[in-house]
């Protein structure tokens, strides 16, 4: 008689905010006050400066005031942070991993300001060697990147359609705290 084993999906306590591999990069989680999680993967120096951390003294456990945790999931969104229903969806897509047809995109903050997109799938990312954004020592040697591989660039970082940005006014404050 085969056994059957029963289990219990639950979701994490939202208690870290770093997850580390074997690799290069680290994997960034936010727990938003709508719920589910927003997640970037494989973040390098210059996301995690964006960010607010220190890329070689990361804390392994995190635990934010809700209106903080907010404003970090906020900057998480202005790098096309993909935001997942729930921990168990996220885990089932890292689970499958990615597909060629899955979406691709990288993001840079010039210092004039608007934004530059480098989107497609995994695909056309890898046919463009996409990887090079990567190799970037500050945000605006990313931009310079990404526009060599044929971005866009949108003036109004509003304009574009594929960064999920908080509304105006809390864009604003999450820009204005970041500078401090």
């Amino acid at each position: 008689m085969d056994a059957m084993l029963d289990c219990v999906s639950c979701e994490p306590e939202r208690r870290f905010r770093f997850g580390y591999g074997h690799g290069p990069g680290v994997s960034v989680y936010g727990w938003p006050s709508q719920g589910g999680i927003y997640t970037l993967h494989g973040c390098m120096g210059v996301e995690l400066d964006f960010l607010g951390y220190d890329r070689f003294d990361l804390p392994l456990d995190l635990v934010e005031p809700q209106p903080a945790e907010d404003e970090h999931c906020n900057r998480m969104r202005r790098l096309g942070a993909t935001w997942w229903t729930s921990y168990h969806e996220m885990v089932e897509y890292d689970i499958r991993g990615p597909q060629n047809t899955d979406d691709f995109l990288q993001v840079g903050w010039p210092e004039s300001g608007g934004v530059w997109v480098l989107q497609g799938t995994i695909e056309e990312a890898r046919r463009k060697g996409a990887g090079l954004v990567s190799n970037a020592y500050t945000m605006q040697e990313r931009c310079m990147m990404i526009e060599r591989l044929g971005g866009t660039f949108y003036a109004n970082p509003e304009d574009c359609p594929y960064l999920d940005l908080p509304a105006t006014g809390a864009l604003l404050d999450t820009l204005a705290k970041a500078e401090e």
